[in-house]
């Protein structure tokens, strides 16, 4: 079982739900695998009527067991769950998966779609005043119909699939590696050394040494060549009328004859054929 000790959530998520929350005028949060609340969007408290619901009429238990039960549901149906929850109120909840891995769990709720109190909650009110103040509190959520909570819940799916994609949520055992991914991407072409990428990256060289042997099974010289072969390719897609040095200086190597001899030992074709296929691929 992964626990929220083991995620790491990109800054940009809490701008995303802070935004989603704020546009919404709902409760938007993010659930490590366990159930612990990591995120929240605008950091929105608890709403008066759920506060009541489960300290004064006692159903806290019963909101938590319907969690858990909605979670494992979320994650058969690798998809979003829209339900009404034990108090009468509206929630969504789905799982956010990276690299098919879980990594926790986004939940909207809060909210209402009709204007009525459930009884079952009328019931366990011992007083007049209690059902009052209960009225008051369920009125004052946000009322959804049904054609908006159609659209949110469109939004909420390109939310939690942004987040998937972009790998803003990470296990804390890939981190270092998406951490890796990100430098590299950003700064292959430049002229960087181990050492500095360490630092950078707040880790040890022999760490990150020991984690590229075991997880690419390779060193950070070859990765780097392999990272800006990469983006000669791109450079190429982007610019098929370029020059072999050109591709290779806008990919960092300032060799054209090494990156030409490193090329074609790696990709089993000289460069510059390889440009030329691919430009002819393209024009056919």
């Amino acid at each position: 079982m992964t626990t929220a000790f083991e995620l790491f959530l990109s800054d940009e998520v809490q701008s995303l739900i802070d935004h989603f929350a704020a546009v919404l005028d709902l409760r938007v949060t993010f659930f490590s695998v366990d159930g612990r609340e990591l995120r929240r969007g605008q950091h929105m408290r608890n709403s008066d009527y759920c506060a009541m619901v489960q300290q004064e009429l006692g159903t806290l238990k019963e909101c938590l067991s319907m969690d858990t039960a909605k979670r494992t549901e979320a994650v058969a149906k690798r998809g979003i769950i829209d339900y009404r929850c034990h108090a009468g109120l509206r929630e969504a909840i789905a799982p956010v998966f990276i690299h098919d891995k879980l990594a926790g769990f986004l939940m909207i709720g809060q909210f209402r779609s009709n204007d009525e109190v459930p009884d079952c909650m009328l019931k366990r009110c011992a007083t007049a005043e209690q059902r009052a103040r209960l009225g008051a509190a369920f009125h004052a959520l946000p009322k959804i119909n049904a054609e908006k909570l159609e659209n949110m819940l469109g939004l909420f799916k390109m939310l939690i699939d942004y987040i998937s994609v972009r790998e803003l949520a990470v296990l804390q055992g890939d981190r270092l590696r998406h951490d890796i991914d990100r430098y590299l991407e950003q700064h292959c072409t430049e002229e960087i050394r181990l050492p500095e990428m360490a630092r950078k990256l707040g880790r040890s060289v022999s760490t990150i040494s020991q984690f590229l042997r075991r997880n690419y099974q390779t060193s950070f010289k070859e990765l780097l060549i392999e990272r800006r072969l990469e983006k000669a390719e791109e450079y190429w897609r982007a610019n098929p009328e370029a020059t072999v040095g050109e591709a290779a200086f806008a990919a960092g190597f300032t060799d054209q004859f090494y990156f030409s001899r490193v090329f074609r030992k790696r990709r089993g074709l000289p460069p510059g054929e390889y440009r030329d296929r691919k430009r002819s691929v393209r024009h056919s």
